[in-house]
Formats: structure tokens, sequence, C-alpha cells
């Protein structure tokens, strides 16, 4: 017979159950938060540098991109031109050619050049306004110190393809209907833009036309053809084009000449500035777009500087040593002033631009990341400093400053 054993429970009550104690808990509770206030810290400054990073690299490859299309114009202004400008009659007096003669152009039969109302913001203020833009003559680069929307510098840059070497070929007869008679056209191409200029010994118009597109060097009997058809979308005022050619070919005159600016893709009559909402903008004088609206192209540009690089030794007359200098875009160097000249004896004395660029990032940041001013072209002529409002200085800022030689800018 099996016996039963009884069991004696304690006299408290029934096993105590397992777990944690209040005191437990919030001691867990505590050291997540701070585990949690910890990686958020973290999370935060990372955000906080790749912020700071992203928009630094931002600047810096807009500003790179936005010296890069500068340094590009600024290098090729001139070509198809500059070396068209007839420096000298042979009898000893210097004339002015090509350079500063005031441009006439028309797109469709739509005069662009001179124009009737000012240029589009941010180049309205450009040579002082409508009046003076009415003026503008053949340049292969002005700077137009503090005439943008912003205050900035203007830069205007005229630049071909040099299709045919940039040197003007001499015209030799009045334009007879819609065909120019030269000593041979060769070079020339269907399209081909082209700049017709008189030497007359004071400051003459000059004139945009275009090579005809059913033009050939090479006509159907193999002889080279010496009258150059014009025709297509620059073709132009036929009459001011006759005006022009005959005023130098006039017993006063001292000869007519045409410049090949190559493709109308190649043609160049920009101005570049920055309007006020930090955007480097570029202006298509000739409207080879078929609109005057400007383009915009970098952002995050604060301001432009520029000045001239100058060589006082070139001459008409004797090729000396160099003798450089920097020029603010001010006094003898003022855009109308070089424009008024004649001959245009400082247009020709610009070797070299040096560009200056104020960059602002487009990442805000919390605390203070700029200094308070900026100073563009320091020991330069035309130095200037520009101060920043305590909005702008949580955006990082710096500046990009390069020298661009005119390669086109050759002595006589």
């Amino acid at each position: 017979m099996m016996q039963h054993r009884s069991v004696l429970l304690p006299a408290w009550g029934p096993l105590r159950q397992a777990g944690l104690t209040l005191v437990e808990l919030l001691v867990a509770m505590a050291i997540g938060l701070i585990v949690v206030l910890a990686v958020t810290a973290m999370i935060v400054v990372g955000r906080q540098h790749e912020r700071v990073t992203t928009g630094f690299n931002d600047m810096t490859q807009g500003g790179a991109f936005a010296a890069t299309v500068v340094d590009r114009a600024l290098r090729n202004a001139g070509s198809g031109f500059m070396q068209g400008w007839n420096a000298s009659d042979g009898l000893g007096v210097d004339t002015n050619g090509a350079l500063g003669c005031k441009l006439n152009a028309k797109r469709d039969a739509t005069t662009v050049l001179p124009r009737a109302s000012a240029m589009p913001a941010p180049f309205a203020g450009f040579l002082g306004g409508a009046s003076g833009q009415a003026k503008l003559g053949i340049a292969p680069v002005l700077i137009g110190q503090g005439q943008s929307a912003s205050g900035s510098d203007i830069l205007m840059v005229m630049a071909g393809s040099a299709s045919i070497g940039g040197v003007g070929r001499e015209i030799r007869a009045g334009l007879s209907g819609s065909r120019i008679e030269l000593d041979n056209t060769l070079g020339f191409q269907p399209g081909d833009v082209l700049l017709v200029s008189a030497s007359t010994g004071a400051l003459s118009d000059c004139t945009i036309t275009q090579v005809a597109s059913d033009f050939s060097a090479f006509p159907a009997n193999a002889t080279p053809s010496k009258l150059l058809g014009i025709g297509g979308i620059y073709v132009g005022d036929t009459d001011k084009l006759g005006t022009v050619i005959t005023a130098g070919l006039a017993p006063s005159g001292r000869g007519s000449f045409i410049s090949g600016l190559g493709k109308i893709s190649d043609l160049r009559m920009d101005l570049f500035g920055v309007g006020t909402d930090h955007v480097l903008y570029r202006g298509d004088l000739l409207q080879t777009g078929n609109s005057d609206t400007p383009e915009a192209m970098a952002e995050g540009v604060v301001a432009l500087r520029a000045v001239y690089r100058v060589d006082s030794s070139i001459s008409t007359s004797n090729p000396a040593t160099p003798n450089l200098s920097w020029e603010a875009p001010t006094g003898t160097f003022a855009p109308d002033t070089l424009l008024a000249e004649n001959p245009p004896e400082h247009l020709r004395r610009i070797v070299g631009v040096r560009v200056s660029l104020l960059l602002r990032s487009t990442a805000r940041q919390p605390e203070i990341a700029a200094d308070s001013e900026y100073t563009l072209l320091k020991d330069l002529p035309g130095a200037t400093t520009v101060t920043l409002a305590d909005a702008d200085r949580h955006y990082t800022h710096r500046v990009v400053e390069t020298t661009i030689p005119l390669r086109n800018a050759l002595m006589p």
C-alpha cells in the first residue's frame, strides 16, 4: 500500500514571479535613451557634414563650369576679324579697319543690331542702356564695370571660327545685285557668316551678311569664281551692305573688306553677367537661337569682376618688347570710350583679361560659414570688396580667379 507524503507550502503564499523591477526598467530605458540620443546626434552631425561637403562640391563644380564658359569665350575673342583691322594704309596713316565699327545685323529681315531697346536683364545697363547699346561696335572683348543688374561687371565677347584665317579679304568693286567681287573666293563655304567693313579714316558702319546656300567657289566651268553670292538668315540689309562697301571704295576711303566668321553655330557675340538671383547669364547679341532671352549658365555666382591685360608697346609701326600692365575698365578703357576711339589704339593693345568670380554654395549652414567681406582682383586696378549680409554668411563662399590670354590679339 502506497503512502502519500504531504508537501508543505510556505506560509507566506505562492512562489514569487520572475521579471524586472520598476527600478531596473527605468535604468534600462535611460540607457536606451542615451544610446538613441548619441546615435541621433551622430546622424545629425553626419548629415550636416554631408550638406557642407555637397554644397562645397556643388559650388566648386559650378564655379569651375562658370570659369570654363568664360575662359572658352575669351580665348576665342577676336577670331575671324582681329587681323582684319587694316593697321596702315601704306602711307603711314593709321586706319580704323573693322575694330570699333558700328555693327548692323538682321535676322530673317528683322533688325537685331543696332538695338532699338535695351537688352533684357541682367544686361539692361550695358553701355549705359538703350542709347549706348545702339552704338555697339566690333570689339574682341569689352568690360562694362558694374553694369549688370547685380552691380557686377558685364563681359562682351565677339568671336567667329576664323575659317579662312581671320585675315580680311579686300573687296574689288561695289555690290552687284547679290554678289560681291573679290580677288578670289577660295575658302568660303555656303552658309558662312561674314563681317563687311570699310576703312575710311573715321568711325564707320559695318554689317553682317551671309554666303548664299547655292554658292560654289568652282562653278561648272571649273574657273575659280571671283563673285561671292550672298543670301540666307543673316543676309541683312543689302542697301546698308552696298553703302558700307561704297564708303571704303570711295576716293577718300582706304578699302572695304570681308572677314569670315564661320558657321552660325560657330559665331559668338555674347554678353556674360550676373543676375540678382546669383546666376551667371549669357546674352546672345545676334539672337542666333531666334531668342532675345538670356540663357542661365551657372548658379551660385554672386559677383563677377574683370580687368584688362594691356601691352602698351603694340603699335602699327614698330613691334617692340612687350610692356604689360593691368588696366581697369574705366577712363580710357571704359567700353564706350574704347568704341569711340579712332583709330582704335587701345582696343588693339588688350592682350588678356583677368576674371574674378565670387561663388556661393547652395547649402545653408546653421552657423556662420563665410567671412563678412571678400575682395575680388585684390591688389589690381579695379579691385572690389563685396560685403555679405548676415543672412548670406550662413552659406559658404569662395573667390575663383583666372587670367585668360586673347590668342587672337596679334601684333601688327
